[in-house]
C-alpha cells in the first residue's frame, strides 16, 4: 500500500502475547540476544505485532501523531477518523516511530524476523533509508532536539541491551558507538543478566542528558530511572527507584521540568505518572482497568498521547487526550 491510502479507524484491538505459546522445541526468537527467560523480555519489551495502534509519536504542530499498527506505520490527524499508512513493508514490521523535530521524517524500527534494525522514512518523497544493518535488535530510536544525534537501545556486541549514541545527518548514522558501556552487577540475579541494562532513553530539552532505565546493584525489577550527561557518561545520576516490568518508559516534558512514565506502583495495570527531574513523588495522571503505556507529550506539552489495552475482547483506545 502506498503513501495516501487511507482507512476507517473504527476500533483498536492489542493482540496479547502469551508467554506459553512458544513451547519448548522452537527455536529462540532473537536468539542473538543474551539474556536469561526471554519471555520476560521478549514479550514486555520488545515491539510486538498488533492490531491496534502501540506507539506513537506527535507532528510538530501537534495537530496530527504518527503511530505503529499491523505492521505498518501510519499518520493520523486528532481530529480525524481516518488514517494514512506511510510504510508497508514487504516480509517485515514496523514499530516505535519517532518524528525530527522538523516534521520532514520519521525514524523507526522494522523487524524482518532475524533482526530489529533503525530505518528512515523522508515524509514528503517516501523514501526509506536503512540507519543499521549490524543484525542485532536495535530499538526505542529516539531524536535529540536539534536533530544531530540519535539515542537507541541496541544488543551488537554483547548481546545485552545498552544504550548507543551516534550522530545522524542526510547521509545516516556516524559515530554510532555504546554511550555507558558494558557493567557487571556484582550481586545474584535470576531473572536478569548479571551485566546491567539500560533501556527507555529520552533527551533532556538541551539535549546536555539523556534519561533511562538501568539497574545497578538492583537484583529484582526492570531499574530505577536515571539521567546521564552525553558529553560525560560517567555523571550518572539516580532520579528516582521504580519498578514497571519493562514500561516505565520517563518522557521529559517540553518544558524540561516534567516527567511522565508508566507505573504500576501497588495497582494492578500499568497508569501514567507525573513527577519531575528532581524526581518529586509522583502525581497519578490516569486511572481504570486498563494499561497506559509509551507515552508521549505532545509538543505544547498540553496533551499526552499513550497506548492502552482493556481486554482481549475490547476496543482499546490510541490516543489519551488530558490538558495540562
Amino acid at each position: 500500500m502506498k503513501i495516501g491510502w487511507r482507512c476507517t479507524l473504527l476500533a483498536l484491538m492489542v493482540a496479547v502475547g502469551n508467554p506459553t505459546a512458544n513451547a519448548a522445541g522452537r527455536e529462540a526468537v532473537l536468539k542473538q540476544v543474551d539474556l536469561p527467560h526471554s519471555y520476560y523480555w521478549r514479550e514486555l519489551y520488545l515491539p510486538q505485532l498488533t492490531t491496534g495502534p502501540s506507539s506513537l509519536s506527535f507532528m510538530p504542530d501537534g495537530a496530527s501523531l504518527v503511530y505503529s499498527m499491523a505492521g505498518s506505520l501510519w499518520r493520523q490527524q486528532l481530529d480525524s477518523k481516518e488514517a494514512s499508512e506511510l510504510t508497508h513493508a514487504q516480509a517485515a514490521y514496523d514499530y516505535q516511530p519517532d518524528v525530527a523535530g522538523d516534521g520532514r521524517s520519521v525514524v523507526f524500527v522494522r523487524y524482518d524476523g532475524k533482526a530489529e534494525e533503525l530505518w528512515r522514512l523522508d515524509l514528503a518523497s517516501g523514501r526509506e533509508q536503512a540507519l543499521t544493518s549490524t543484525g542485532a535488535v536495535n530499538v526505542e530510536p529516539r531524536i535529540s532536539p536539534d536533530g544531530k544525534r540519535l539515542a537507541w537501545v541496541s544488543t551488537e556486541g554483547a548481546g545485552h541491551f545498552n544504550l548507543f549514541i551516534a550522530d545522524i545527518d542526510s547521509a545516516g548514522l556516524h559515530n554510532a558507538h555504546p554511550l555507558l558501556g558494558e557493567r557487571k552487577s556484582e550481586i545474584d540475579r535470576y531473572y536478569y543478566s548479571a551485566f546491567d541494562h539500560a533501556v527507555n532513553p529520552s533527551w533532556s530539552r538541551d539535549g546536555a542528558s539523556i534519561f533511562y532505565v538501568s539497574n545497578p546493584e538492583i537484583a529484582w525489577g526492570t531499574g530505577d530511572v536515571f539521567s546521564v550527561k552525553v558529553s560525560d557518561p560517567s555523571q550518572r545520576t539516580r532520579i528516582f527507584s521504580e519498578e514497571t516490568s519493562w514500561s516505565a518508559r520517563p518522557e521529559i516534558a517540553p518544558d524540561g521540568k516534567r516527567l511522565l512514565y508508566s507505573s504500576y506502583r501497588g495497582l494492578q495495570t500499568h497508569q501514567l505518572w507525573l513527577s519531575t527531574i528532581a524526581g518529586v513523588a509522583p502525581m497519578p495522571l490516569t486511572f481504570g482497568d486498563s494499561d497506559r503505556r509509551n507515552a508521549r507529550w505532545s509538543p505544547d506539552g498540553r496533551r499526552v498521547g499513550s497506548w492502552s489495552w482493556i481486554s482481549k475482547t475490547k476496543a482499546a483506545s490510541a490516543l489519551h487526550r488530558g490538558s495540562r
